[in-house]
C-alpha cells in the first residue's frame, strides 16, 4: 500500500504543481487512520556487522531506522511517506525551524516524494516525531563546514542509540556485542591526536543502554583527504557492485525525470506565451516586439566579440545538427507565422516593419568586417551549391511566388518607387568597388551562371527560355509606351556605363572582336551572293553570232 502512495507522490512530485498535488494527496492519506497506526519502535541494542547493514540507495536514512527497529514489517517506502505526511501536517513549524538553514520546505518536499532520493535535515526531524523518540545526529570533521554544524546535534524526542558512520551516509550507533573479536576489531583504529572513544550511560526507551560518542580532533585539516593506496583505487574502480548499479540506474533515472520536466516546462511556457499574443492588443503586441528587440541589442552590445562569435559557432553547429526535414518542417513554421503576421498587418504597419529591417540589415552589414562579409557570401554560396536541383528549383519557384505577391499587393507608386530604390542601392553598390571588385564579382557572377547552366538539364534549359520570354513579353505588355521608352534610355545608359567603366585594353579587345565578326559576316556574305551567281553564268545562251561571219 505504501509503494502504491509513494509512486503516486513520485508522480506529483514531476508536475508543476508539485506542491499542491502533494499537500492533497497527503491530506487524503490523513483520512485513512487505519493506515497510519502508530509505529511501535524499540531499537536493539547490540550491533551485529552481519546482520546490520545499510544499503546507499538514496534511502540510507530509513534503512538506518530498520537496522535499529530489527523488525521486517517496517519498509523505507511507509517511513518516507509517513515521513512526508508528518511535514505537510506541521509544515509552518518545520519552515519555521530549518528555512534559514536548507531553504523553504515547499521545495524540499518534491524531492521527499521520490523514492531513493536523499534525506536532509527535514526528514531527520519529521522521522524523530513519527517515531516518537530523539534522533542524535553525528557528522564527521572530514571535509567539515561551518553550516554542517546543525548535523552534531539531537532533535527531539530522541536519543540515538549509536554506531559505525562515514560521511554522507546515514547508519546506525550501536554498542558492540560481548563478541571479543569484534570488540578487539573496533578497538584498534584511533584517529591522531585523540584517545579512545568515551562511552556514558543514558537510558532510551525506559532502558539502560550505552552510547559510543565519537571524538574528532580538531586540530586536524578539516580538508585533508584520506591517502588511499593505489591498489584499493584499482580494486575499488574494477568492481561493480549491486550498490553501484543500484546508484548509477537511479542517476539515469533522475536524468531522464530532470529532462522531461524541462521539456514539459518548455511546451507549457511556449502555450503560455501563445495565449499571451492571442490576447494581447497590437498596440500591446508592438510595444513587446520593441522591448524584445531593445534587450536583444543590449545584449548584443554588452557581448564582447569572442562571446558574440561563441554564440554564432553555436547556433550554426545547432542548424547543422538539424536534419533535412526538420530544417524544412522548421522553414515551413517560420514563412507560415510571416505570412499571418504580415495578413494581420495594416499597410502602415507593414511598410513601418520594412523599413525597420532594411535599417537593421544596414546596421548589421556597416558592422560587419569585410572578412565576415565575405565569409558570409561563401556559405550562401555553399548552401546553394550544396542544394539538389529540386530543391533549387523549388527555392527558385517560392523565391518568384514571393516576389509576385509582393509585386501584386504594391500600387503602381510603390512599385516604381521600389524599383528606383532598387536602382539607387545598386548604383550606391557600385559607386563605391573599384575596378578590380567590380571585375571580380563580374568574374564571380559569371562562373556562378555557368555552374547554374552547367548544371541543368536540355529541358531545364528550355524552361528557363521560355520562363524569361513569358516574364519579358509580360513586361513589355503591362508597361506603357513611356514607361517602354524609359526602360530602352536605362538600358542604353546601363550599356554605356558599362562600355564607358571598361579598361581601354578591355574596350580594344571588344573592338577586335567585333571586327572580325563583322568581317566575318561579310565574308559569308559575299559567299552566299557568289553562290547564288554562280549558276547564272554556268547556264547555256545562244548569244547572237557577228554579222560579218558568215562573209567569211
Amino acid at each position: 500500500m505504501f509503494e502504491t502512495l509513494l509512486t503516486l507522490l513520485g508522480k506529483a512530485s514531476i508536475t508543476n504543481s508539485y506542491y499542491d498535488q502533494i499537500k492533497a494527496i497527503c491530506q487524503q492519506i490523513e483520512t485513512l487512520e487505519w493506515l497510519l497506526t502508530p509505529i511501535q519502535f524499540t531499537p536493539v541494542a547490540h550491533f551485529d556487522s552481519e546482520i546490520h547493514k545499510v544499503a546507499a540507495d538514496g534511502n540510507c536514512l530509513y534503512n538506518s531506522i530498520m537496522c535499529l527497529s530489527g523488525s521486517t514489517a517496517l519498509t523505507p517506502s511507509e517511513l518516507r511517506v509517513r515521513t512526508l505526511n508528518e511535514l505537510v501536517k506541521n509544515e509552518i513549524f518545520y519552515n519555521n525551524r530549518f528555512m534559514h538553514i536548507i531553504g523553504p520546505l515547499n521545495e524540499a518536499m518534491k524531492n521527499v516524494a521520490r523514492n531513493f532520493a536523499f534525506s536532509e535535515l527535514y526528514e531527520i526531524a519529521a522521522l524523530s516525531n513519527v517515531l516518537k523518540c530523539n534522533i542524535r545526529s553525528i557528522y564527521p570533521t572530514i571535509d567539515y563546514r561551518p553550516h554542517l554544524k546543525i548535523m552534531n546535534s539531537t532533535f527531539e524526542h530522541a536519543q540515538s542509540n549509536a554506531g559505525n558512520w562515514s560521511p554522507n551516509h546515514f547508519v546506525p550507533l550501536l554498542l558492540p556485542s560481548g563478541n571479543s573479536q569484534s570488540q578487539n576489531h573496533l578497538a584498534q583504529p584511533k584517529i591522531s591526536g585523540s584517545g579512545s572513544t568515551p562511552t556514558k550511560a543514558t537510558t532510551k526507551n525506559n532502558s539502560l543502554t550505552q552510547v559510543r560518542i565519537p571524538q574528532f580532533n580538531q586540530e586536524d585539516d578539516e580538508t585533508r583527504s584520506f591517502q588511499v593506496p593505489s591498489t584499493v583505487i584499482m580494486t575499488t574502480n574494477e568492481i561493480i557492485t549491486p550498490r553501484t548499479k543500484r546508484r548509477l540506474q537511479l542517476a539515469e533515472t533522475c536524468a531522464s525525470v530532470e529532462s522531461t520536466i524541462v521539456e514539459q516546462k518548455r511546451i507549457q511556457a511556449r502555450e503560455r506565451m501563445a495565449a499571451k499574443r492571442a490576447a494581447a492588443t497590437p498596440e500591446e503586441a508592438e510595444r513587446q516586439r520593441t522591448l524584445a528587440r531593445e534587450r536583444s541589442a543590449a545584449r548584443r552590445a554588452a557581448a564582447i566579440p569572442e562571446e558574440a562569435e561563441r554564440q554564432r559557432t553555436l547556433a550554426r553547429e545547432s542548424r547543422a545538427a538539424v536534419t533535412t526535414d526538420e530544417a524544412e518542417r522548421q522553414r515551413i513554421l517560420a514563412r507560415e507565422r510571416s505570412a499571418v503576421r504580415r495578413a494581420a498587418a495594416t499597410p502602415e504597419e507593414a511598410d513601418r516593419q520594412r523599413i525597420l529591417a532594411r535599417e537593421r540589415s544596414a546596421a548589421r552589414r556597416a558592422a560587419a568586417i569585410p572578412e565576415e562579409a565575405d565569409r558570409q557570401r561563401i556559405l550562401a554560396r555553399e548552401r546553394r551549391a550544396a542544394a539538389t536541383p529540386d530543391e533549387a528549383e523549388r527555392q527558385r519557384m517560392l523565391a518568384r511566388e514571393r516576389s509576385a505577391s509582393r509585386r501584386a499587393a504594391l500600387t503602381q507608386e510603390k512599385a516604381e518607387q521600389q524599383r528606383t530604390l532598387a536602382r539607387d542601392r545598386s548604383a550606391a553598390r557600385r559607386a563605391l568597388l573599384t575596378s578590380e571588385e567590380v571585375e571580380q564579382q563580374r568574374s564571380i557572377d559569371r562562373e556562378i551562371h555557368a555552374a547554374r547552366r552547367g548544371a541543368l538539364t536540355p529541358k531545364e534549359v528550355e524552361q528557363q527560355r521560355t520562363l524569361a520570354v513569358d516574364r519579358s513579353m509580360a513586361k513589355r505588355a503591362t508597361a506603357t509606351p513611356i514607361e517602354a521608352e524609359e526602360q530602352r534610355v536605362l538600358s542604353r545608359e546601363r550599356t554605356a556605363t558599362r562600355r564607358a567603366a571598361r579598361v581601354s585594353e578591355e574596350a580594344k579587345q571588344q573592338q577586335t572582336v567585333a571586327y572580325k565578326t563583322a568581317r566575318l559576316q561579310k565574308t559569308v556574305k559575299q559567299k552566299q551572293t557568289v553562290m547564288k551567281r554562280k549558276p547564272n553564268q554556268d547556264a547555256k545562251v545562244d548569244w547572237p553570232k557577228p554579222v560579218d561571219m558568215d562573209c567569211k
